[in-house]
């Protein structure tokens, strides 16, 4: 007997992942036939009579879902209309059975199916997290807390409200003077580039939701500021930290050794007159530099030659640990300051924002995300929602897991686990157990600027094999690793590259 070829096991891996009675997280490559799998899913979902309403496909552009409803009405179609050996032919093929077993009811359930599809209110939910949250937030508004009818931007629409947030920045920052907004615009306007200085306004409205969720967690106090990150007092400044130095050093001690480096070599001589030209307490951290710091940016652990006296040469090696100690510090507390700048910056940014939003009555697609998030497992509400919900759906399909942000795994986890536990887990659907279907490439993630982490696909995964396991259900994690774009000879120079 022959051991099957790459072609037959990649294939008997896809009839794996799209058996509908298994909850299965599989990794999969491009090419290897992802967007099949699926689709091939849904329709054996279907073909054991879920209902389509209670399918829930969720993918991450409105191409993808278009493409993969097409690409299942296109089957559904298909079935419709062909004769009964296709038609017996597709079924068979589609789970691995013998079309011998197939019956003529079977058949004519599975040309119903796309009447069933076009007819279900709603029609099939194959949609973006962003269009699921969207309906779910007008179904339940007054839980979630917006506006009924509310406006959603898109993303052109959020960038202009955006950039018109930001000239109400610059205004609100020339108002305020020598204020706390106003010193925090003006030390950047001044500091940085005018390219640099947009970056950095650019990265504000970028990171907006990260950045308001630290200040929140700052003000509950259940997050350290800028200062306590780098050790430092609430208001140790750099200049302070500096004086200190200055202070604690003895202008005496410093220019005995001064003089005691003059009588040394021609290097020693040289040295002395460095040090008699930054006497403390009237110079700077940064005068100092070339004393205690060589030309590499290294710090020196050698002071003036043999000829140069002991005394004066172990003088000025105590005096660099400490010099290197309060550098250190001062180059941590202005970290701190014009971080504490920019959250300035940040804050009153995303106040011009939002004020903006409520003006329209209208939520970007980061609001969506967030307020489905509260609803679904903050909100006093939660619970009857999820219970409203939990006779909805019983079964999650996830496209491009890799690319899952934690806030939208968690309205996963909180619209499935209630599946595999207590009430939910006894509860099945109509014809097979309640499952969850996730798919991802690790290597394909491209949204890491949204928080997306790809090892999380394997944090899930592990979670939910102890989930479904535990509720007494079958758990598959195959792998779609034969890509069925490229030849052989390409796969292998990729490989070998």
């Amino acid at each position: 007997m022959t051991d099957p070829s790459p072609v037959d096991q990649a294939k008997a891996h896809q009839a794996t992942a799209a058996d509908p009675a298994l909850s299965v997280f599989v990794t999969a490559n491009a090419g290897s036939g992802k967007t099949t799998t699926l689709v091939n899913r849904v329709a054996r979902l279907l073909l054991k009579k879920v209902p389509p309403g209670a399918i829930l496909c969720v993918t991450y552009t409105k191409a993808a879902a278009t493409e993969m409803q097409a690409r299942l009405f296109d089957k559904l179609g298909r079935w419709a209309v062909a004769d009964n050996d296709e038609l017996t032919r597709e079924l068979a093929e589609l789970d691995g059975r013998d079309p011998k077993t197939l019956t003529d009811l079977e058949l004519s359930e599975a040309r119903r199916l796309f009447a069933r599809a076009l007819e279900t209110p709603g029609g099939l939910k194959i949609q973006t997290i962003h269009a699921f949250c969207e309906k779910l937030l007008r179904r339940f508004p007054l839980e979630a807390g917006v506006q009924p009818g509310f406006e959603v931007l898109e993303d052109q629409a959020a960038l202009a409200l955006s950039r018109a947030a930001r000239e109400d920045l610059a205004r609100a920052a020339l108002a305020d003077g020598d204020g706390r907004l106003g010193s925090a615009y003006a030390y950047f306007a001044v500091e940085m580039a005018f390219d640099a200085f947009n970056g950095l306004l650019d990265e504000i409205e970028a990171k907006r939701e990260p950045l308001l969720d630290y200040l929140n967690r700052i003000d509950a106090g259940t997050a350290p500021d800028p200062h306590a990150l780098v050790g430092l007092a609430p208001d140790e400044r750099a200049e302070d930290i500096e004086t200190g130095f200055m202070a604690w050093l003895n202008p005496a001690d410093w220019l005995a050794a001064a003089a005691g480096f003059a009588g040394g070599g021609a290097n020693d001589q040289k040295l002395a007159a460095q040090r008699r030209d930054a006497p403390p307490p009237a110079t700077t951290l940064a005068a100092m530099t070339s004393i205690f710091i060589d030309s590499k940016g290294v710090p020196r652990d050698k002071f003036g030659t043999a000829k140069a006296p002991p005394g004066a040469a172990a003088y000025l090696a105590e005096v660099s640990l400490k010099y290197l100690a309060v550098l250190d510090r001062v180059r941590a507390a202005r970290v701190a300051d014009e971080t504490q700048k920019a959250l300035t910056l940040a804050r009153v940014h995303a106040a011009f924002y939002d004020a903006a939003k409520r003006r329209r009555g209208a939520l970007d697609f980061t609001d969506l995300v967030a307020r489905t998030v509260a609803l679904l497992t903050r909100n006093a509400s939660a619970a009857w929602v999820l219970y409203k919900l939990d006779g909805g759906v019983d079964h999650v399909l996830i496209d491009e897991a890799q690319d899952t942000a934690p806030d939208q795994w968690a309205i996963v986890r909180a619209l499935t686990e209630p599946f595999f536990a207590g009430a939910g887990a006894e509860r099945r659907g109509p014809a097979i157990d309640r499952t969850v279907f996730a798919v991802g490439d690790e290597k394909q993630s491209i949204y890491s600027f949204q928080g997306a982490r790809p090892e999380r696909l394997r944090e899930e995964r592990r979670d939910y094999l102890a989930l479904v396991e535990n509720a007494g259900l079958a758990f598959a994690g195959p792998d779609l690793n034969t890509s069925f774009r490229s030849t052989e000879e390409a796969l292998d120079f990729v490989e070998e590259a």
